[in-house]
């Protein structure tokens, strides 16, 4: 499994997760809604964390437009920073800086993108090829892009968000993503999926429902109906497509 960082702050407990547990797979990256509250050394950090951890990815890193229109309190409520969220200018920026680093080490990218699938298309657009590609978790974007991504070198992320009743149009964007182009994920502890689809209950500090790894059994099964294939079908092709991209050259 890959555990995705989103800070200075949680970097250290990722790669001590990946050292005490070898199934989990690094990645570190500032993630949009963190930008803010970086360090002025904040690059340098994430290149000591990239050079000296074995086996890792970048991510999780992006672009979100929509956290620029939440409340402040709720913004601090995710982690932006007193200040609030970067803007997204700032956030491009950052995110630009992160990519280069992943080009020059051939490290696959995990991106967050909310509300601003035009700037990463531009960003994408003008950069070199990334050589590893890139994944768009928990994909929320149009069927009609999907082609584009592809030809970019984009992977798409599917999580239990999509089988909620009001995403009943996404199963058209499932069906446009190419099936060696697929993947599936929790987002956990976030984006826990109806209750049907939930086979391990979890909470929080404060008793608040959140979403657990060991969802990602049931979402595979939701998706394979949504897809309208069997299981075992779309479980060995999720399976061949993750060792693609973040295995055997990492």
């Amino acid at each position: 499994m890959v555990v995705n960082g989103t800070s200075e702050a949680d970097w250290p407990q990722v790669r001590r997760l990946a050292e005490q547990c070898p199934s989990v797979i690094p990645a570190f990256g500032l993630h949009p809604w963190r930008v803010s509250a970086r360090s002025g050394a904040w690059r340098e950090v994430l290149v000591e964390f990239l050079d000296h951890t074995p086996r890792l990815g970048l991510g999780e890193v992006g672009l979100d437009r929509w956290v620029l229109d939440q409340p402040l309190e709720r913004c601090l409520a995710m982690g932006t920073g007193p200040q609030g969220p970067a803007s997204l200018e700032i956030q491009l920026e950052v995110l630009e800086v992160q990519l280069d680093l992943a080009s020059a080490r051939g490290l696959p990218v995990t991106l967050h993108c909310l509300k601003a699938w035009g700037a990463l298309l531009d960003c994408l657009r003008r950069r070199p090829r990334l050589p590893r590609g890139f994944l768009l978790h928990s994909y929320g974007g149009s069927a009609e892009l999907v082609s584009e991504w592809v030809g970019l070198g984009g992977w798409f992320s599917i999580s239990g968000h999509s089988l909620h009743p009001r995403k009943a149009t996404h199963a058209a964007v499932l069906r446009a993503i190419p099936r060696d182009r697929l993947l599936l994920e929790t987002d956990a502890p976030d984006q826990l999926p109806p209750p049907e689809w939930v086979s391990h209950s979890a909470t929080d500090g404060n008793g608040h429902p959140v979403n657990h790894p060991a969802n990602l059994v049931r979402i595979a099964e939701g998706v394979s109906g949504l897809l309208g294939i069997p299981i075992e079908e779309l479980s060995a092709q999720c399976e061949a497509n993750w060792i693609q991209f973040f295995g055997p050259r990492l």
